[in-house]
């Protein structure tokens, strides 16, 4: 019996949330039998290209958008696989246009939701480019085969928004990968962490405020890891509180340890206006670490029980933020910083790719 071939494609496996949930898949699913390839626009020295299982093929297209995409896969002939799993809402589209109208192989599309899309299409600046593909998605993309989305809420919204039958929607929620796990007799050198991209979905005004709140109460050590668009204005912001509070706020641009700050830290922070499923939430559960985040849409009320796990926080109070993050801080103990059973993610994938 032949194995069964899937392709992930992926604009790149740049360090993100979504780039490691790919990743996850490729290796999970080449460990379980199949044949894996993940295809991308192009290769980034900061990746996670390292992490990806030796069995699982890569295939750059040396592309830089979903149109270009296509172009190329013309143009060298690619031969898709039975199942294509798609990381990219864009791309999905152009992949269904091109099975039903350029394309031979008659592959089965799957696209996984990456973000909670009635907030996330209106975020980027007026152009013609961006009122297309609003409408292309308001139009073509709940023709696709079947959806994973990352969360209820990102479920329901697809399904209001985007007039998904519900019927093609699975929930998966992101698996957390086998490198973040809790570390005994780690010292808690960090008070406050944040992981994520610096970018104006992650409600840096917010982060800011929380972060003045809270060394203002107590000398809290504060970790900043991540980069973005918008990092040149954060770090302005953090080297404006360090000199009003004789703090200094640890910045880490990029880091292959992530799984490190999370053991050293006693709490990690999300202050996002919006979410598809935050992974770094389940990952600093995952490591034991309890969190503290605005009940935005979509994810976090689905990962945190409130006063459990973490603290859940109405958008987009910092006041009760601050408040929260310092009786944790204060030695305030939770009952239950649970793992996430990543296993359940995976045979609820592998259900939706051998289902006819």
């Amino acid at each position: 019996m032949s194995q069964k071939s899937i392709d992930l494609f992926i604009d790149a496996i740049r360090k993100g949330g979504a780039e490691r949930v790919c990743v996850n898949y490729a290796n999970y699913l080449a460990d379980n039998g199949y044949k894996i390839r993940i295809v991308i626009f192009k290769e980034y020295e900061d990746s996670y290209i390292d992490l990806v299982d030796k069995r699982v093929e890569i295939v750059s297209l040396g592309c830089h958008d979903a149109s270009s995409m296509i172009k190329k896969i013309k143009a060298i002939k690619f031969i898709f696989s039975e199942t294509v799993i798609v990381f990219n809402h864009q791309m999905s589209i152009a992949l269904w246009f091109y099975r039903q109208f350029g394309s031979k192989d008659k592959f089965k599309l799957i696209s996984r939701n990456v973000n909670y899309l009635s907030r996330d299409l209106y975020t980027s600046k007026n152009s013609i480019k961006k009122w297309v593909t609003i409408l292309l998605t308001k139009i073509i993309y709940r023709r696709i085969d079947c959806f994973v989305a990352q969360c209820n809420d990102m479920k329901k919204d697809m399904v209001n928004y985007l007039s998904v039958p519900e019927s093609k929607i699975t929930v998966i929620y992101n698996p957390v990968s086998t490198s973040v796990y809790k570390k005994e007799n780690i010292e808690k050198d960090i008070d406050v962490l944040f992981v994520g991209r610096i970018s104006k979905q992650k409600g840096l005004p917010y982060l800011v405020s929380v972060i003045d709140g809270i060394v203002s109460k107590k000398q809290a050590k504060v970790c900043i890891v991540g980069k973005g668009v918008l990092e040149d204005e954060l770090d302005k912001e953090l080297s404006n509180l360090e000199k009003k509070h004789n703090i200094e706020i640890l910045r880490v641009r990029s880091t292959d340890d992530v799984n490190g700050y999370y053991n050293r830290s006693k709490s990690t922070i999300l202050t996002s206006l919006y979410e598809g499923y935050p992974n770094v939430l389940a990952e600093s559960l995952t490591a034991g670490t309890p969190v503290v985040s605005f009940d935005c849409q979509s994810g976090p009320n689905e990962i945190i029980r409130d006063g459990i796990n973490g603290y859940l926080i109405p958008c987009f109070d910092t006041e009760l933020f601050v408040d929260k993050l310092e009786l944790i801080l204060n030695g305030n103990k939770l009952t239950d910083i649970r793992d996430f059973n990543s296993e359940n993610s995976f045979s609820i994938l592998e259900e939706l790719i051998n289902k006819e």
